[in-house]
């Protein structure tokens, strides 16, 4: 008895001190949720419980307290459910220019858009890549991760996108190889992760297609396990014949059919709804996957122009609006309308009531103020005949609300287990599909009337269909409920103040009643504010292999030894969605660690290798700086020259400029300008560098302004503080530095550079880089940068570009940014500096000078201490202790993001990428700093073998 006492004690012992060491261990949750009526999707009736949230998913449901988490939110008194998926939220490209065009969604409590409706954001053509900065499904994805979004994204690949590209406008069947063709783009977007197929059947040229066409195409998402999602052919007179074909065309493909916005337009057609449901229902009691969703309207969105006969569009919408004056082709388009069935012919839906379609939006501004009014009372208050009002709308480009549905069948539908719900429009970013009221107030107005005020369904029921429903219907399994293991997708909400207020006056009108929205964990709506948290991803289709994402991806020579990098880089790469990277470590003059990872570029399935090409920005700086400092040592210049001296060629420009010139340029020296002390703030003035288009008219040349041109426009503005008195980075400070190097050698500063500094490393394939795409250097990587900008070049002056490829004048910043080189060739140069004893480039003397503290503010603070970091000629410098500084330089350009550091200890470590930002970082040179020297003391032993030799 007392062994088992003992034994019995011993257990309890054990079992008590090691559940009590892993409660003290356990780390806080990143939020807790407290005291709310929680709706888990499922449909279960609610319950009250507490929620614990940490690495984006939900870890504990039950008793916790707020000192269990790192933030936490009394939900006493709200519904806390999952998050709502918008079925058909069109696209998520707004995101990329504006983040903030999500808070139509965030205010009605929308955390994952299902995105493309026969169009999609991607495949483009080449001549609409060089616009938007991508063409491939997987190219546009890697963009919006790297943007970062404020809810999640899935995406279908739209048949009218393929298309288009394939074929065109026409009206006519592909032959086999343009079938071929149009296949391989939808399998490109279902590797990506796209979910399936999407189609518009209604809209030209999509309605040009067969039935056969559309079910090769979704046969390719079958094979990958992906879906068929339609706005079908006809949802009015032929609506249930549009069903069978969806039905059909699903079959053909073997996949799941998704209806959009199911209804039953005209009133001639509204009995049909029954019909449509029972044989979805009738599908479904056989095995067929079929669902739909809806929207709480019973006015539809369309352009204006989608009235007119699709017949008249084989040529395209463009040159049929050129032709809309013509009398005679206006008298037969109004014949077709008031007369003719068999097509979705809207104006018979809307009863042939000019009353009952409202305009939403006009880009002409005769109309445009009308927003709101119907075409009859436009057409009333301007004394036209409606007809007359009808082709002038379509002309603009026009978006119209027909009123075309009933109440009654917009309850039968919601009421049907397998519907859904959506906006129809997505972000809200003055698209003029966002002038319907649904683009801010469909989820609410869902809830507040039809399941609050009218009953129509039970609170459990509808959201169970605006979550679970929806998010197996878009294969995100992860998602829709809340459960202990799954993805933090949740929102709460006051279920009596829950309120739509968007009419067809204010469309834009925000809901009321959405408190709180949280997306994979983080908080992007508090207290019904945005705020600004980018934690959205791309939650990718079952045909994405993640094997083959960038993170996955490395090339070069594997020495055991420097494991630990691959790991850390790995990581860095997935939680900053970086598409491409390469790093080069040396330890005392050997290259230890040279490795590529993931994609030179993205659309060619190219991987990084440790000698791809990147641009290296700033990188630049100390390359310039090694330059001046060989030709101080030669007795050709003098750190403390006056630099307007050596550039005596400008004096006519000077002296041009008269009372605009300040006067103190002339003290700027040599040792001013590499230690960005020349009087230049970026901060209180403007980065010269990026002045391309205003200094070439000041100039009076062709956009861009040369490096020339900008320093000529430079004697015409101020400076911002005296020279030497401080320091201030100064991009243009360096490209002086670039023409002082000419001056002096009577060389081209990119020769004089190859031949003096990098060939006597044994650097051979850096060089100054090229703005544009087309002249890309061979082996040089492709730069990802999300959003867009103006073309500086007078070829496209102003035009919309990426912001990698005409965005600013890469061949202008040469001296100070323009250079491309691999990570490996930077270690060389790096390293050159080891021993400064043997330095084939400076001497010990020199190398010293480089790495000098400046005088004054520049080094010192203002009670006259030294500073821990400084900007000496050409580096940026922290000291360790007394005796030991690191040397280090960063780089940023957009679509890159680049650092190099010397460490006091002999180690040198490059990373450069071919991308700058990510939506937790602006600058992921600098971020990666700290991951570099974890990575190598985490080294015990370093490689015997020197990788230099093999690169």
């Amino acid at each position: 008895m007392n062994k088992f006492f003992t034994l019995a004690g011993l257990l309890t012992f054990v079992l008590v001190h090691s559940n009590s060491g892993r409660v003290a261990a356990a780390e806080p949750y990143d939020l807790v949720i407290l005291n709310g009526r929680i709706v888990d999707g499922t449909g279960a009736p609610w319950y009250v419980a507490d929620i614990g949230i940490a690495n984006g998913k939900v870890k504990k449901i039950g008793q916790l307290t707020a000192k269990m988490g790192k933030e936490s939110i009394d939900a006493a008194g709200l519904i806390v459910a999952p998050g709502f998926i918008d079925m058909m939220g069109q696209t998520a490209t707004p995101f990329m220019e504006d983040p903030k065009s999500a808070l139509n969604l965030l205010t009605q409590g929308i955390t994952t858009i299902n995105a493309g409706e026969g169009s999609s954001a991607a495949p483009l053509n080449e001549s609409d890549g060089l616009r938007e900065g991508w063409t491939t499904m997987a190219e546009y994805f890697a963009l919006l991760e790297m943007k970062g979004m404020p809810v999640n994204v899935v995406q279908t690949v739209g048949h009218m996108q393929v298309r288009r590209l394939v074929l065109g406008e026409v009206d006519r069947r592909p032959t086999p190889d343009e079938l071929k063709q149009m296949q391989s783009l939808v399998r490109e977007a279902m590797e990506a992760g796209a979910i399936g197929v999407s189609t518009a059947l209604i809209y030209p040229p999509a309605v040009y297609a067969t039935t056969e066409e559309i079910g090769a195409l979704v046969k390719v998402a079958g094979e990958y396990g992906g879906g068929y999602y339609t706005h079908m052919r006809n949802e009015g007179d032929q609506l249930l014949e549009a069903i069978d074909e969806a039905l059909e065309i699903g079959e053909m493909g073997k996949a799941p059919v998704h209806i959009y916005h199911l209804k039953a337009a005209g009133q001639q057609n509204w009995g049909k709804m029954q019909l449509a449901i029972a044989k979805i229902k009738e599908a479904r009691s056989k095995g067929q996957q079929v669902t739909a969703d809806i929207y709480p309207y019973i006015n539809n969105g369309l352009g204006i122009a989608a009235l007119i006969h699709p017949r008249h569009f084989t040529e395209g919408y463009d040159k049929l609006r050129r032709q809309l004056d013509d009398p005679e082709l206006r008298a037969e388009i109004r014949k077709e309308m008031e007369s003719t069935d068999g097509w979705e012919n809207w104006f018979r839906h809307s009863g042939h009531d000019w009353n009952r379609i409202v305009i939403g939006q006009s880009s002409d501004p005769e109309y445009a103020k009308y927003q709101g009014n119907s075409v009859a009372e436009i057409a009333k208050i301007k004394g036209e005949d409606p007809w007359e009002t009808f082709f002038n709308l379509a002309k603009s480009g026009a978006f119209a609300l027909p009123q075309t549905m009933s109440e009654a069948n917009k309850i039968l539908a919601m009421q049907q287990e397998f519907v859904s719900f959506c906006t129809d429009v997505g972000p809200a970013s003055g698209n003029r599909i966002a002038s319907h009221p649904r683009a801010f107030g469909s989820f609410p107005r869902m809830l507040s009337r039809y399941v609050r005020d009218l009953g129509v369904l039970s609170l459990e029921r509808a959201i169970a269909q605006a979550t679970a429903v929806a998010a197996n219907d878009v294969r995100i399994y992860d998602r829709g409920r809340i459960a202990e293991g799954l993805a933090a997708d949740v929102i709460l909400f006051d279920y009596e103040k829950l309120t739509d207020k968007a009419t067809f006056e204010q469309p834009d009108a925000l809901s009321e009643g959405m408190q709180h929205v949280i997306v994979n964990g983080q908080l992007v709506l508090k207290a019904g504010k945005a705020t600004g948290n980018r934690p959205g991803r791309v939650l990718r289709g079952p045909g994405y292999d993640e094997a083959k994402a960038a993170y996955n991806l490395s090339t070069g020579k594997i020495q055991t030894e420097t494991a630990s990098y691959d790991q850390h880089i790995r990581e860095f790469m997935k939680t900053h969605h970086v598409p491409g990277l390469a790093v080069a470590v040396t330890n005392n003059g050997q290259l230890m660690h040279a490795r590529g990872y993931g994609y030179a570029d993205i659309a060619a399935k190219e991987k990084v290798q440790p000698t791809s090409l990147f641009r290296i920005a700033s990188l630049s700086k100390p390359i310039t700086a090694v330059a001046i400092l060989q030709l101080v040592e030669q007795g050709k210049l003098s750190l403390d020259d006056k630099v307007f001296e050596v550039l005596d060629q400008y004096e006519e420009h000077i002296e041009s400029a008269e009372d605009k010139f300040d006067s103190r340029q002339r003290d700027i020296t040599i040792r001013h300008l590499l230690q960005h002390r020349g009087g230049w703030d970026r901060g209180k003035s403007f980065d010269a560098m990026f002045q391309s288009v205003r200094f070439a008219k000041q100039v009076g040349v062709p956009a861009p302004a040369s490096s020339e041109d900008v320093i000529v426009a430079m004697f015409s503005q101020q400076l911002d503080f005296a020279p030497g008195q401080r320091y201030s980075y100064s991009n243009f400070g360096y490209c002086l530095l670039g023409r002082v190097i000419e001056k002096v050698t009577g060389q081209g500063y990119e020769v004089h550079v190859k031949q003096h500094v990098l060939a006597p490393l044994g650097i051979t394939t850096m060089r100054i880089g090229r703005t544009h795409l087309q002249d890309r250097a061979e082996n040089e990587v492709r730069y990802y940068s999300p959003g867009s900008s103006k073309s500086v070049f007078a070829a496209n002056l102003d035009q919309k570009v990426p912001w990698a490829y005409g965005g600013w004048h890469l061949e202008a910043m040469d001296a100070h940014g323009a250079w491309i080189a691999s990570a490996v060739d930077l270690a060389r140069f790096a390293s050159a500096f080891d021993d400064p004893d043997n330095c084939k480039v400076l001497s010990r003397k020199s190398i010293e000078t480089m790495y000098s503290r400046p005088p004054g503010l520049a080094g010192h603070d203002e009670d006259g201490k030294p500073k821990e970091t400084f900007y000496s000629l050409g580096w940026s410098n922290r000291t360790v202790d007394e005796e030991n500084t690191n040397h280090w330089h960063s780089g940023s350009l957009s679509g890159t993001a680049t650092i190099m550091i010397r460490r006091h200890d002999g180690k040198n470590f490059i990373a450069l990428m071919n991308t700058r930002t990510s939506p937790s970082s602006s600058h992921l040179g600098r971020e990666i700093d700290k991951l570099l020297h974890r990575a190598a003391n985490e080294i015990s032993t370093w490689p015997k073998q020197d990788l230099f030799k093999d690169y």
